[in-house]
């Protein structure tokens, strides 16, 4: 299974974080000038805090609408999924295989061989892995957010090839 973009999606998802990053930026500005009351300062800190996130969303989101060519691949040697890694997830190293529900958010988990998920995972998207598991959320975690299939699809295609 080879997966690409979806151009519509994904711009949706940038302006989505651009209008929250907005927002943040707002209380932010709005509150500084009202400080040290105790109402500015927590719109101070909400405004800095969403500033950070959703800027750094917008960031990443806007720079995987550059990339071209396959978002994610499955097949006979493993997953690969270049928005977590250019390598590939053998299915050797693929303990377990586990869906996984956020709210309304659907997510393919995979429970990995300890050592070969510390060597898979850099960089930022290592610090926003150890997040999710401080968050109880084990493994490495595939998603259908702005690409040209959903969930059920990603859930069935890594079935089908780790059994």
């Amino acid at each position: 299974m080879v997966v690409h973009r979806s151009v519509p999606k994904t711009l949706g998802l940038v302006l989505g974080a651009l209008t929250l990053l907005g927002a943040s930026v707002f209380m932010l500005v709005d509150g500084i000038p009202r400080l040290p009351a105790v109402g500015a300062l927590l719109r101070v800190a909400l405004g800095a805090v969403g500033v950070l996130f959703f800027g750094f969303g917008a960031y990443r989101t806007g720079q995987q609408l550059l990339h071209r060519g396959p978002v994610v691949e499955i097949g006979p040697d493993g997953v690969r999924d270049v928005r977590l890694s250019t390598q590939v997830i053998p299915w050797t190293a693929v303990l377990r295989v586990r869906e996984v529900k956020v709210q309304r958010q659907r997510f393919v988990a995979l429970d990995l061989d300890e050592e070969f998920e510390r060597e898979f995972l850099s960089g930022g998207t290592a610090m926003l892995q150890r997040i999710n598991q401080g968050a109880g959320f084990s493994g490495v975690h595939l998603s259908a957010t702005g690409l040209r299939c959903n969930a059920d699809d990603l859930y069935a295609a890594v079935l089908r090839y780790w059994s």
